[in-house]
């Protein structure tokens, strides 16, 4: 599955069991891929740690982007809104990734 919004495009792996949710992106490197994960409409809190490198994480509600984070290793965060699906990909550091909140997302 690919998943596109705005300018960027990435293949995606889906967080679609137990193991994959609890793991997510720690000690590994995806290289240019992201991971999502889907679950119930809730404010979701995540963590970087045991993270190789710093992450971008779009909360998604609805096929639209509704909080963006920028995260490095050994910090974690807490929405401030509802989302049912959220893409994490290793750091465009280049650009802000608060501009993608609004966007809408396709998955092909």
């Amino acid at each position: 599955m690919k998943v596109k919004i705005k300018d960027l495009e990435f293949e995606v792996e889906l967080a679609d069991n137990f193991i994959k949710r609890a793991f997510g992106l720690m000690l590994r490197d995806i290289k240019d891929k992201a991971m999502l994960f889907k679950y119930g409409k809730r404010k979701v809190r995540v963590h970087t740690y045991f993270m190789l490198y710093p992450i971008d994480i779009l909360f998604i509600y609805n096929n639209k982007v509704v909080d963006a984070v920028r995260l490095k290793p050994w910090k974690s965060y807490k929405s401030k809104v509802y989302s049912n699906m959220m893409l994490e990909f290793k750091s465009l550091e280049d650009r802000d990734v608060k501009k993608f909140i609004g966007e809408e997302v396709i998955f092909k």
